[in-house]
Parts: structure tokens; C-alpha cells; sequence
């Protein structure tokens, strides 16, 4: 049986190398992309977790944030894209075990009085996530639990 694998390839070799990880999948700019969505969207109340991926998302692109104010303002050409990111995920269990952040028994997150602590350095420096900060502000408290289950119900009449 002969080798279906050319002559010529069978001399390639590959060694592996460390990759450089995106600073978008390190986990301390997820815990402090969270933390940002915690003090800029939820004030003193808490967060669900469809609402952290949410306004995560709509932070992924300019694209996607501008059609969230678009929904923010109740506009009814504007479709949001929602991407349930396991990065998001795991930097909560990261910020929960480090004390950032805490689940409320009714599942809500809040910032703990550290977490609190920890963002206020993050937004004293000015050089530190501009795009973040800037569209979070625009967003602030309109994005409220009823919108997003009033998002999440018309999910059940698409082809999700």
C-alpha cells in the first residue's frame, strides 16, 4: 500500500512555539472589561450575566456597539448580535475567586468593595480603555433587565 502523503512533504517538520495571546482573550482585560461593565451599566444594582455578554459583545467592535445604542434608542432596524463568550465566562469565575466581584444569591454580579477599588485606578489613567470607557458611558443605565428580556423574547420567534 503506498503512502498518500507526497515525497516532498514527508521531510516537513513543525516545532511549537509560544503564540502570543490577543489582548482581548487575557484574562485581566476580561476581569477589567467586566468590571467597567459593572460600574458603568449597573451603578449600585447588580448585572445579570446575559447582560455582561451583551454589552461584552457590543465592546467586541464599533460595529456592534453602534447597533446597540441603535436598540438602546428603540430602534427597530437595529438587530443585536449576542455572542455568549466562554472568555467572559472564565474571567468571572477569575474575578469572583479574587474577590472583584460577587454572585448574589438571585444570580446577579455586583463589585465587591476591592472590585470598586480596583476600577477607580482603572479609570483615573486616562490611557487605559478609552474605546471602553467612552461607549460604556453612552450606555450607562438604559440597558435595563426588562430590555434585555424584551431582546431575549424575540429570540424565541427567530431561528435561533
Amino acid at each position: 500500500m503506498s503512502s498518500i502523503i507526497p515525497d516532498k512533504v514527508k521531510g516537513v517538520s513543525f516545532t511549537k512555539r509560544p503564540g502570543p495571546v490577543p489582548y482581548s482573550y487575557r484574562i485581566i482585560y476580561k476581569v477589567s472589561q467586566i468590571a467597567l461593565i459593572l460600574f458603568y451599566c449597573c451603578g449600585r444594582k447588580a448585572c445579570s450575566l446575559q447582560k455582561v455578554h451583551i454589552v461584552a459583545t457590543a465592546l467586541s467592535s464599533k460595529s456592534e456597539m453602534d447597533k446597540l445604542l441603535l436598540f438602546l434608542k428603540g430602534s427597530e432596524k437595529s438587530i443585536i448580535l449576542v455572542r455568549f463568550d466562554p472568555a467572559i465566562n472564565r474571567a468571572i469565575d477569575f474575578a469572583l475567586a479574587e474577590g472583584i466581584i460577587l454572585r448574589q444569591k438571585n444570580g446577579l454580579f455586583k463589585l465587591t468593595e476591592k472590585g470598586k477599588e480596583y476600577i477607580v485606578e482603572v479609570i483615573k489613567d486616562k490611557s487605559l480603555f478609552i474605546f471602553e470607557k467612552n461607549n460604556l458611558e453612552q450606555i450607562g443605565l438604559k440597558l435595563t433587565e426588562d430590555r434585555i428580556n424584551q431582546l431575549i423574547s424575540t429570540w424565541s420567534g427567530s431561528d435561533v
